[in-house]
């Protein structure tokens, strides 16, 4: 399957689960083995579902921009 390029310019990846770093910021861990800040950051960035357990489960699954692919792949 070839990977689908994202509007962004990175490569679109499932999320398959979430972790809080060390500054307390959310981060999804994509299929790929990548990972990716999602933050929500008024107003920055509106990723209010990031801030509930119920929100992240819902998001499994979903795709994000894997920007560390897109560098790989060049």
């Amino acid at each position: 399957m070839k990977p689908t390029p994202s509007p962004s310019g990175g490569i679109l990846r499932k999320i398959i689960d979430f972790h809080m770093d060390e500054r307390r910021d959310w981060v999804a861990e994509l299929e790929c083995g990548h990972q990716q800040h999602v933050r929500h950051d008024p107003p920055y960035t509106h990723h209010h579902w990031v801030t509930t357990a119920q929100g992240r489960l819902e998001h499994i699954g979903q795709q994000l921009s894997c920007s560390a692919c897109r560098l790989a792949a060049a």
